[in-house]
């Protein structure tokens, strides 16, 4: 039998391996053994147990049946003994949000968390495994996210500020709560939209304005409203606004301030109740400015008289409130406020006194109603012309009298003592203005109903002396005739005196001068006559000063100044210098040629002294007149048709006005007509003909004819030439026949009409010329083929088959009819399948296009004109198909590079993201769906990504759907890698030329191999490469890299150089690529051109660039390498511009300026010489002149003046006198100095 000995556990021992043996009592060798497992079977003993304390967070946004932590016990006992139920231990009232498996012990959120109403919880939680029972606090704390936006205190503030004249003025704080926590709660405010009067502090919410606000126009106020918008910190934000209406108005600088009123006032004991006593007005200086601030309200503020009064708040009315009977013979006193309503309101007091007296019971009386003052018109202002005054047997106050003036005083000069009664003079008097003043005076007492006596007061100025005799006028102009007898009267000057009686008797004078001997005047009227007899041609004007002075003041008078003119007397005729006078004339010289002048003389001065001449008789129809006022003598007909040699003018010489008989003298001019040699004269002045343009040289075009009538043999001989006109010299005209024939190849297109100057010179000596004019029109021949106007059309794609793409239109240099109608055809028919062109030039699709497929077209066109033979053309007609948005997008993945110097980027436009699209034209809209948001953003309707300011090295993901409106949305991929360099980069930077590529090419396609092909070579040198720059320059792109070793050291530029020129063929093989260089100067490539000088300076410029294509968009700071010092006369980055140094214009003297590479050459004048061509040389020097020539050195260059008989650029040859053949019958033999004609009946030289 096997038993236990002691208690077992199965907790500490689960089973035991006993070994029994069975052993022979008898003998111990025999025995036998065997192994017995006993197994503890577990009874429930052990109570579950918790592991440990739980405690965990959850944020308030957890949905419901959220999983918040799993509650974990352990039972030592097994089997159905260790199977733990859990379940949450109910707490009274409070119901909790959570519940708990029973199996799993996973607690999961049972309702919505709020942590603004509870964010705390202890959870009792209750293991039991059906015999033993525990429990445990969990602790669960909810956190915020951030639910809740910012709320304002106001949903509408309102603050009143006045006009400010500071920048910056505290106007008032908005406040807003957010019930989050942490960053959640954080609030910042801004206005939106901006305003452009105030701004917000971010932090504390004060609004202050951004300038000086005033107000126009004299508003009263301003209402400005601004939205203020409370922003929390959260990931995601939260926003809520307010309106602030900010009323401005305008300061109130014055306070108000009482009108005058008496301050003692004095009222009877038995005055109503409701009296008004006084009224007290207050005014406001501010009035002109704001009705606000002049809106004045009265009030009572003091005084022993507060009890008996009150105020009327709006007009200032003072009345009486309580019965004065019991207060006679009291003084009392009252306070009274004046207050406006502006900003600040301000306010100012006045004080009132009143006096309550008895009855007034007696008025006041004068002892006379009349009082009479006489006065002198000189009395000095100040003085006191008299007093008056009244009695009053009241007492008191009602007995006190004051003056004052009712009536009559209307801009009197006098002023009345107020309480004295004396009149004082307070303007000077004038009698002669007024001399009597009538004036009623009053006098009244200080009674509550104030009584008044009256008296009429008379004041008499009398005159004195004190005005002197004044002239009608300050200057008299008068007449008198010369010859005039002794005592003529001239004029009568006239004074006046204001004042009166014995004051006002003038006597005229004249006061002395070199005049006042020749004339008189009376003393009583003032008449002037003459003491002498004037000579007009002598003199012809005389001054004289008369004087007016006051009989009773010898020191009062006044002047005026006479100017006398003596009038002329015709006295004498006109007479002629000479009374016969003889010309000659030319008779060939123009209507209107002087011919000569005559002269007579008049002794008279002025207009009598004037003399006019006029043709008498015959004379007025010889063809000549004299001009009347000076007798010059002109032509007015052609002399030649006149038919005399000799003219006789009678000329006659007279004054103005009538002819008496006695006042004309009589003049005869002789004129002798000489004879001249007239021009050749044309049978008409103008011709015209017509030739076609494809005449050919020599063909006759008209004849010309011109006949000299003159007598003598050399003025009748005349020869024919064209010297004007006749461009490119295209026709020549014989000098003999006068016939015009074409000389040179015509062009109608060019020249379509010549005006052309054809004269007739004779052998005149001078020459006399007849000329004509010549118009020859060009007639058209079809000689220019048809081209079109525009060669250039465009149709959208996918438009239907006959649709118009243009209308052909030709223009043709010939003139109809050798111009349209034109036709039309496409020369290849094969390459213009895609279209159509009729006879008449319409050009029409015949298939619907695809921009895609083909987005040019070019077609030749023949054009054919309708001339005869006709001509035609061909001509290439481009097409262009325009785009319309019939593709969808396609995803795009971008790598974008952001290289920035320094320590930060800060930040801009990184590149444009829209997605792949075969269209040309469409519009994009891209928005970002993922990345970060706070880092990137994109203008609305727009795809331009831009950055932040970023510090560090990173690269973001961000995924951007992109839309064309039209077709569905695509989602395009970017990665952004930011990495900063230094100036250590830059100066250990490599310089690889890429060749044959450009900028776009290289990104989408070689940039990023290149890079790995980089990387992967400087790894074996156990560096990594940088590359930080890149820059078109002209057909290839310049790479600029750094290489830094592991140990964070920069690696030489010349050993990093010298190692990517060593593997220059790798890394073209791993790229696909052509390096053209591989460098670390710039300057070994020769970069400058034109001999200029290279300098390295690798420095960072202003600008970013941003260098984008399809799948690569590269961001950095423009690079400089190297700067070029260009030699004169170049300029430009490269040196690679010639300076244009003829701007300037240095040439000189009408030299041409040519410029050269790098300078400039002037091709001087003959003449000139030097740089400039400034310097003159004596050309003369290097000419000879023939047969005794002389050369001429001038700025148009040098010239043979010839010797009689000959001519030539020399003088070298002869002068052929008998080309014109001079001789009408005969032979003619030339000689030096003319001909000699061989006559059949003798012989007559004519030189």
């Amino acid at each position: 039998m096997l038993s236990t000995t002691t208690s077992l556990d199965r907790e500490e021992i689960p089973e035991y391996n006993l070994t029994i043996v069975a052993a022979d009592k008898n003998n111990s060798f025999y025995k036998d053994i065997a192994v017995m497992l006993v197994v503890v079977l577990d009874t429930n003993d052990h109570a579950p147990r918790f592991t440990q304390i739980f405690f965990t967070e959850i944020t308030e946004d957890s949905p419901v049946g959220h999983t918040i932590l799993q509650i974990i016990s352990i039972d030592d006992d097994i089997g159905a003994n260790a199977v733990i139920t859990y379940s949450i231990i109910d707490q009274g009232d409070d119901v909790l949000p959570f519940s708990i498996d029973k199996t799993s012990g996973c607690i999961t959120v049972l309702l919505s968390l709020d942590r603004e109403t509870q964010d705390h919880y202890v959870v009792k939680v209750n293991a039991n495994d059906s015999a033993w029972s525990i429990s445990t606090d969990v602790t669960i704390d909810v956190t915020d996210v951030n639910d809740n936006k910012p709320v304002f205190t106001k949903q509408v503030y309102t603050a009143t500020v006045t006009e400010t004249r500071a920048q910056e003025v505290f106007v008032m704080r908005v406040l807003a709560m957010d019930a989050d926590l942490g960053q959640n709660s954080q609030i910042v405010y801004l206005i939106d939209p901006p305003s452009e009067q105030f701004w917000v502090n971010a932090s504390t919410g004060d609004i202050l304005t951004k300038q000086p606000i005033s107000l126009l126009h004299q508003s009263a106020s301003l209402s400005l409203s601004i939205t203020v918008v409370a922003s929390d910190c959260g990931n995601v934000r939260s926003y809520s606004n307010s309106m602030v209406i900010v009323t401005v108005v305008q300061y109130n600088h014055f306070p108000p301030s009482f009108l005058p009123f008496q301050p003692l006032l004095s009222i009877p004991f038995d005055i109503a109740m409701g009296t008004e006593v006084v009224r007290l007005t207050a005014v406001d200086r501010d009035s002109n400015r704001s009705k606000s601030n002049t809106t004045i309200e009265y009030s009572l503020a003091g005084g022993n008289a507060s009890d008996f009064f009150v105020i009327n708040m709006d007009d200032g009315r003072l009345m009486l409130n309580r019965t004065l009977r019991q207060s006679l013979n009291s003084l009392l006193m009252l306070v009274v406020t004046a207050k406006d309503q502006g900003f600040p309101p301000l306010s100012s007091q006045a004080v009132v006194q009143f006096e309550v007296t008895g009855e007034n019971q007696f008025s006041p009386q004068f002892s006379e109603t009349y009082v009479t003052f006489s006065v002198p018109e000189d009395l000095p202002v100040g003085s006191v012309i008299g007093k008056v005054q009244a009695e009053d047997r009241d007492d008191g106050v009602n007995g006190v009298l004051s003056y004052s003036i009712t009536s009559g005083n209307k801009y009197s000069p006098f002023s009345l003592g107020q309480r004295s009664g004396l009149i004082i003079l307070v303007e000077r008097l004038d009698y002669e203005k007024q001399g009597v003043y009538r004036i009623q005076i009053t006098a009244k007492d200080g009674g509550w109903i104030s009584k008044t006596g009256t008296v009429i007061m008379t004041v008499n100025v009398s005159d004195v002396n004190d005005n002197p005799p004044v002239f009608t006028s300050s200057q008299y102009t008068a007449s008198v005739l010369e010859n005039s007898a002794v005592g003529t009267p001239v004029l009568q000057v006239r004074a006046t005196d204001a004042d009166s009686s014995a004051n006002a008797y003038i006597t005229y004078s004249l006061m002395a001068s070199g005049h006042s001997g020749q004339f008189a005047i009376d003393s009583r009227n003032g008449t002037v006559t003459t003491l002498d007899i004037f000579d007009f041609e002598l003199k012809r004007s005389f001054e004289i000063t008369v004087k007016a002075s006051d009989a009773g003041n010898r020191h009062s008078f006044s002047v005026a100044h006479v100017n006398i003119q003596v009038s002329g007397v015709n006295e004498f005729s006109p007479a002629f210098l000479q009374h016969k006078f003889n010309l000659s004339v030319s008779e060939n010289v123009s209507v209107g040629t002087r011919v000569g002048k005559v002269t007579a003389t008049d002794s008279d001065e002025g207009l009598d002294g004037l003399v006019f001449y006029l043709l008498i008789g015959q004379s007025r129809w010889t063809g000549f007149v004299v001009d009347e006022q000076s007798g010059e003598i002109y032509i007015t007909a052609d002399l030649r048709k006149q038919g005399y040699s000799h003219a006789t003018l009678r000329i006659l010489a007279k004054n103005r006005g009538v002819i008496t008989g006695l006042d004309v003298d009589e003049a005869l001019v002789h004129i002798n007509i000489v004879d001249t040699n007239d021009p050749p004269e044309f049978s008409s002045v103008l011709y015209s003909a017509e030739i076609r343009e494809d005449s050919l040289v020599g063909n006759s075009v008209i004849r010309v004819v011109a006949l000299d009538q003159d007598s003598v043999p050399e003025w009748s001989r005349f020869s024919y030439s064209i010297p004007d006109g006749n461009v490119n010299s295209s026709f020549f005209v014989d000098p003999v026949s006068g016939l015009v024939s074409v000389s040179a190849p015509l062009d109608r297109e060019l020249w379509p009409l010549y005006n052309l100057t054809v004269t007739a010179t004779d052998q005149g000596s001078p020459p006399a010329t007849g000329t004509a004019h010549l118009v020859v029109t060009i007639t058209d021949v079809n000689d220019n083929a048809p081209t079109l106007v525009n060669t250039y059309g465009q149709v959208k794609e996918n438009q239907p088959a006959g649709t118009i793409v243009a209308r052909l239109n030709t223009s043709d240099a010939d003139l109809p009819p050798n111009q349209g109608p034109f036709s039309y055809w496409i020369v290849q028919p094969a390459s213009g399948r895609s279209f159509t062109l009729t006879s008449d030039g319409v050009l029409s699709t015949s298939r619907p296009l695809d921009r895609e497929v083909n987005s040019v077209f070019h077609l030749s066109v023949v054009i054919s004109d309708a001339g005869t033979p006709p001509l035609s053309s061909t001509t290439m007609f481009n097409i262009r198909v325009e785009d319309e948005n019939d593709n969808p997008s396609a995803p795009r993945n971008v790598y974008i590079e952001v290289k920035y110097y320094g320590s930060a980027f800060l930040g801009g436009f990184i590149g444009d993201v829209r997605p792949e699209d075969q269209d040309a034209v469409d519009t994009f809209n891209c928005s970002i769906r993922n990345g970060p948001l706070n880092m990137f953003t994109i203008p609305d309707g727009t795809c331009d990504l831009w950055s932040s300011p970023y510090q560090g090295e990173a690269t973001y993901n961000i995924t951007i759907e992109a839309t064309d409106h039209l077709h569905p949305p695509v989602n395009n991929s970017i990665y952004v890698n930011y990495k900063g360099f230094t100036n250590a980069s830059m100066d250990s930077c490599i310089l690889f030329y890429v060749a044959n590529t450009s900028v776009e090419h290289f990104l989408s396609l070689n940039y990023l191999k290149f890079v790995k092909a980089l990387d992967s070579l400087f790894n074996l040198q156990a560096s990594k490469t940088h590359m930080f720059g890149i820059k078109p320059t002209g057909d290839k792109v310049l790479l600029l890299a750094a290489v830094k070793s592991y140990n964070g050291q920069y690696l030489n530029r010349e050993v990093a150089s010298s190692i990517s020129a060593a593997h220059r063929k790798l890394l073209e093989a791993q790229s696909n690529i052509t390096l053209s260089y591989v460098t670390s100067d710039p300057c070994l490539v020769n970069p400058c051109l034109n001999g200029a000088t290279c300098n390295k300076n690798v420095h960072i410029g202003p600008e970013v660039f941003v260098l984008e294509s399809p799948s690569v968009i590269f961001v950095s700071p423009q690079n400089e390498i190297f700067s070029c010092l260009c030699s004169a006369g170049f300029a430009g980055t490269l040196c690679e511009l010639d300076v244009d140094e003829c701007d300037e214009r240095p040439c000189e003297k009408q030299s041409v300026c040519v410029n050269n590479p790098g300078g400039f050459r002037c091709h001087c004048k003959r003449g000139f010489y030097g740089l400039y061509c400034s310097a003159d040389v004596d050309v003369c020097l290097e000419v000879h002149c023939q047969h005794g020539g002389t050369c001429l050195n001038t700025e148009d260059g040098v010239h043979c003046d010839c010797s009689p008989g000959y001519e030539g650029e020399f003088c070298e040859h002869s002068v052929n006198h008998c080309a014109s053949a001079p001789c009408f019958q005969g032979n003619c033999t030339n000689g030096l100095t003319g001909y000699t004609c061989h006559c059949p009946f003798g012989e007559k030289l004519y030189t």
